[in-house]
């Protein structure tokens, strides 16, 4: 059956993430000549009274360390065959309100050993990162680190006129790049590759007899096991790898329980159904040659399961996110797209199967996925663009504002509960907890109030 395919390739899968209080420092560790990543070099964060914390890259060549207001710390970086070099990274004087929205990146390029090279200029740190209060944020000295860097480039060109031989090939350099595009692009890439997972085991499950079958899903429900084990704790685009291994483990693993359940084994206890529908003896068997209706088929899963995501991402920024009691409008929209997706199985399903729920469960394919995510953005849509023109307006007291990585959070007290709101960022630097906000909200086409206009109640003039 294609539809229990369908159903098995294509999974919901939500990830949140935890802000960490800490400022982040984070980087690449690479080859000075060739700018490729360095495997193995040992990145150690030294600060007095506490013991160093080291980090050892992996083929991607990153490191990351977290550090809090008031520290100051020096990052050493060292790998086989290369000179060593640190940076100064001084936290001191960091507001504690800053602590969770500050990070600094920098990438740091090891050298083999050259002659000639000045000790004062290995002596030297790199690079000194320190609060900016005109910045608001962790600002590099330039001034001292661009001269260091000019002398190590022109040390670095001396080097290479007498030993050409360590010059980049054109195959490294057409490396780097690659690296720099697939960090740059690490979630699309990582989308890519389950696709391409997506379309390999469409193929490979259409033309393997069941044991074969069976036996691929497992591999690649262990490979994916191993991967995301190995990756549990990577940072960096290796992150995104171990994204793809849970990916691939829940594809097939759903697949592989499919083809246990929905497989020959269920039609093996109802022979009559098989002589009506002349299928074959296991559900999952495609049949062969493949037509365009069937690539179609191939694709057209996919295309409605990423964009009903999509949808649900779009309308969670511009709607969900300042709809009241949106647990309630989620839920009816949720209940609404499982409906229809009860309808669409229904309808898909030959009359003799829909005497076998499991069956016409899977006959439902990726519309149990799809029509929820849908329902949810459509409810908030219809909600929201379908508002009763009065506005109610009240003054609601800021409860929590908080600076982080993405931007700047706000939650207001409503109604006993703690709401958080999207508006204009310039508002949102204004506010302290001290504040209010005057909140205008019109009620949605199904009820639940949406804020439409938000105007800051300062209590005092603030300093930022």
């Amino acid at each position: 059956m294609r539809a229990a395919r369908r159903t098995g390739l294509l999974i919901v899968l939500l990830l949140f993430g935890v802000e960490a209080v800490a400022i982040r420092v984070e980087g690449f560790v690479r080859d000075g000549f060739t700018r490729l990543p360095v495997r193995g070099a040992v990145v150690t964060l030294e600060r007095p009274d506490a013991a160093p914390v080291r980090a050892v890259t992996r083929i991607d060549g990153h490191y990351r360390f977290e550090m809090r207001a008031g520290e100051r710390a020096v990052i050493r970086f060292k790998a086989k065959g290369q000179v060593s070099r640190y940076v100064v990274f001084d936290a001191s004087d960091v507001p504690r309100e800053w602590t969770d929205a500050l990070e600094a990146r920098m990438d740091m390029r090891l050298y083999p050993p050259m002659e000639g090279l000045d000790s004062a200029l290995v002596a030297s740190p790199a690079g000194t990162c320190a609060w900016s209060e005109a910045e608001e944020n962790m600002v590099w000295d330039l001034d001292h680190a661009a001269p260091l860097i000019e002398r190590w480039q022109i040390a670095a060109e001396l080097h290479l006129i007498d030993h050409p031989q360590q010059r980049p090939t054109d195959v490294q350099r057409w490396m780097a790049i690659a690296f720099d595009l697939i960090v740059n692009l690490a979630l699309f890439v990582s989308f890519a590759l389950i696709a391409l997972l997506y379309l390999l085991l469409n193929r490979a499950i259409g033309r393997l007899g069941r044991n074969l079958r069976r036996l691929l899903l497992l591999a690649v429900l262990a490979g994916s096991i191993a991967l995301v084990v190995d990756l549990a704790s990577a940072a960096g685009p290796l992150r995104f790898l171990a994204f793809f291994g849970v990916m691939s483990g829940l594809l097939s693993g759903v697949l592989l329980l499919a083809d246990l359940l929905v497989g020959g084994a269920a039609l093996q206890r109802s022979s009559g159904m098989e002589e009506e529908l002349d299928v074959e003896d296991d559900l999952m068997e495609e049949d062969p040659g493949p037509s365009s209706g069937s690539r179609r088929a191939t694709w057209w899963p996919m295309v409605v399961f990423f964009a009903a995501v999509f949808a649900l991402m779009f309308e969670g920024i511009h709607g969900l996110e300042n709809t009241l009691d949106v647990w309630s409008l989620a839920g009816k929209g949720a209940v609404a797209g499982l409906v229809a997706a009860a309808v669409v199985a229904w309808y898909r399903s030959p009359k003799v199967l829909r005497a076998h729920p499991r069956l016409m469960v899977w006959s439902g394919g990726v519309w149990w996925f799809a029509l929820p995510l849908v329902g949810i953005a459509s409810a908030s849509f219809l909600n929201r663009s379908f508002a009763e023109p009065v506005e109610q307006c009240q003054v609601w007291p800021v409860e929590e504002v908080t600076h982080s990585r993405r931007g700047i959070n706000v939650r207001v007290s409503w109604a006993g509960e703690r709401e958080r709101l999207e508006m204009p960022r310039a508002i949102k630097e204004q506010l302290t907890n001290l504040d209010s906000l005057r909140c205008c909200t019109r009620a949605g086409l199904l009820g639940h109030p949406f804020v439409v206009r938000v105007e800051p109640v300062l209590t005092r003039d603030h300093p930022r």
